[in-house]
């Protein structure tokens, strides 16, 4: 298990984090650029000295902030960490990069390479494998090793879609069967949540949210976070018990059509249109709002009516409300309020 209390004073603002990640566990840290994301696993990986706080992994402590302090150097703490550049030993083949670690079992090299694909390949030179190629031996070393943790710093940013989602996919599986406790930094929501079960969201170094990757994304506790996790525009809605809140859209969460009984309906002007994937994404104007949504068709005529599918609401603070479609009132009770009013 890992348990990591980690405090980091940066120049630009302060990186504070509790983690506690549990054997076989993948928590994966999504947030922008700069967030401080890095720097957690860089401070749980030991590049990183702490400011204050503790990191223990499998029970052991490997470094504490409080007097006397103590900080075990990267390579004692068992600590695997994968990042973009798989480094690789050009020199050497990719049997003898898997068995590179010293507690590297050659029994358990079949079956591994086996899982991983790459069974075919133990004699190649590194420069002949492919990109995704590269990082499933990577990968491979890192379990070979027999590390008491796996932290994964956006190591497929690189590649394509299709094989990143195959190889988050592959160390899932793995890190799941193996017992691991995991955990994966990315800035890209579809990745996070094809590998967690669950899902911190960290801007300018605090965690302003975690949770199942499906209740954060549909219950964002803030604006910003609804913000970090793609809802483009917030409607102002006006009505019994509304309080003057806003409803977050998120593109994939519209519907053409007047539906009250399934989120708030609203009217809008269609400002753009543009193909996205098999369908199309617009923009429209609903008095005064700016909101994109996601559609399966191109959009026909110069309004919309749309159904914003059991949005989050949030208050003049940010915060987030009690959804009208778990609370004592319905969608029937509002109506779509001007920007110059709120």
């Amino acid at each position: 298990m890992l348990n990591a209390d980690v405090t980091v004073d940066r120049r630009d603002f302060p990186v504070r984090v509790t983690l506690q990640v549990a054997d076989g566990e993948r928590v994966a840290l999504f947030g922008p650029s700069g967030a401080g994301k890095t720097t957690v696993l860089e401070a749980i990986a030991g590049l990183v000295p702490l400011g204050a706080g503790r990191v223990e992994v499998a029970g052991r402590v490997l470094a504490s902030g409080d007097a006397p302090a103590t900080s075990l150097p990267p390579w004692r703490r068992r600590v695997g960490l994968l990042r973009q550049d798989p480094g690789l030993f050009p020199h050497l083949t990719v049997r003898d990069n898997l068995l590179y670690a010293r507690s590297a079992r050659k029994e358990e090299l079949a079956s591994l390479a086996a899982s991983l694909g790459i069974d075919a390949l133990l004699g190649e030179m590194p420069a002949r494998l492919s990109g995704g190629q590269r990082h499933r031996v990577a990968l491979g070393r890192l379990l070979l090793a027999h590390c008491d943790v796996l932290l994964l710093d956006e190591p497929f940013a690189s590649l394509d879609a299709a094989l990143r989602r195959a190889l988050t996919g592959l160390v899932a599986d793995l890190t799941a069967e193996r017992a691991i406790p995991s955990v994966l930094v990315t800035h890209q929501l579809a990745d996070a949540q094809a590998f967690a079960g669950r899902l911190a969201v960290i801007d300018r170094g605090q965690v302003l949210q975690q949770g199942a990757p499906d209740e954060v994304v549909l219950r964002p506790a803030s604006r910003r976070v609804a913000e970090l996790l793609g809802y483009l525009g917030f409607v102002p809605v006006a009505g019994r018990n509304a309080g003057g809140m806003v409803a977050g859209v998120h593109p994939d969460r519209v519907i053409t059509g007047s539906h009250p009984e399934r989120g708030l309906a609203v009217t809008g002007a269609v400002t753009a249109a543009r193909p996205s994937g098999a369908g199309w994404e617009a923009d429209v104007l609903v008095e005064g709002a700016a909101v994109t949504c996601r559609l399966p068709g191109r959009p026909d005529g110069a309004t919309l009516s749309l159904t914003i599918l059991d949005p989050p609401c949030f208050g003049p603070g940010g915060q987030a409300l009690q959804s009208p479609a778990n609370g004592d009132w319905t969608w029937h009770d509002f109506h779509v309020q001007s920007l110059d009013d709120y």
